[in-house]
C-alpha cells in the first residue's frame, strides 16, 4: 500500500481542512483500490448522493481527482465525487481534449462522514488504468462559505492546474509488484 500525502496550492488555501491524503493498493484482477482522506473537514461540502453513472463538473465541488500519463503527451483525467458519479476524459496533449474515456466498467465510489473526518473509497477497474505509468492524486475540497482549494502531490505554476505533466510524479507499478 502506497499513501500520498496532498498539499494545499499556495494561492487556494483551504479554511479549516488540515490534510488529505490518499492509500492506494492493488486488488486482484488488476484493479486499483483508492481510499482519500480529509482532515479537519468539519466544513466541508459534499455533494448528495445521485447514484452511479457518469457527469460532467464534477470539479465545482468536492471532487476526488487521477490523472494518468499515457505517452507521448496523452493523458486521461479521472474524477470520482462522493455522490456516487464519476467522469473519465482523455487528452491527446496539454487541455487539448479527445473526448470521453470509454470505459465498460465503472468506477465504484463511496464516502463516510465522521465529526472531522471524511473518508472516500474508489475502485477504478483495469481497463481505465492501462498504459499508464505514472500519474497524480488530486483534489478539489469545497468548504462552507464557497472556499474552495485545490489539493495535490506537488504544485509547479501560479495557479492550480491538474493538467500541468510536471505534477504527474506519482509512479503505476504494475499490479504484480509489491
Amino acid at each position: 500500500m502506497q499513501i500520498h500525502r496532498l498539499i494545499p496550492h499556495p494561492a487556494r488555501p483551504a479554511s479549516r481542512v488540515r490534510g488529505v491524503q490518499v492509500r492506494c493498493s492493488w486488488l486482484a484482477g488488476g484493479m486499483l483500490f483508492l481510499r482519500w482522506r480529509i482532515d479537519g473537514a468539519q466544513q466541508v461540502v459534499l455533494p448528495a448522493y445521485a447514484g452511479t453513472g457518469r457527469a460532467d463538473d464534477l470539479w465545482k465541488t468536492t471532487c476526488f481527482e487521477m490523472f494518468l500519463d499515457l505517452g507521448d503527451g496523452a493523458y486521461r483525467e479521472l474524477n470520482f465525487s462522493p455522490s456516487g458519479r464519476w467522469a473519465a476524459y482523455d487528452f491527446s496533449g496539454y487541455r487539448i481534449s479527445s473526448g470521453n474515456s470509454d470505459l465498460q466498467a465503472w468506477p465504484e465510489t463511496s464516502v463516510e462522514r465522521g465529526d472531522a473526518i471524511i473518508a472516500g473509497a474508489v475502485r477504478v477497474p483495469e481497463e481505465a488504468l492501462a498504459g499508464a505509468t505514472r500519474g497524480a492524486f488530486t483534489a478539489v475540497i469545497e468548504e462552507e462559505g464557497g472556499v474552495m482549494s485545490f489539493w495535490a502531490t506537488g504544485h509547479h505554476k501560479g495557479e492550480p492546474d491538474f493538467h500541468d505533466t510536471t505534477c504527474f510524479t506519482t509512479d503505476f507499478g504494475s499490479p504484480d509488484e509489491p
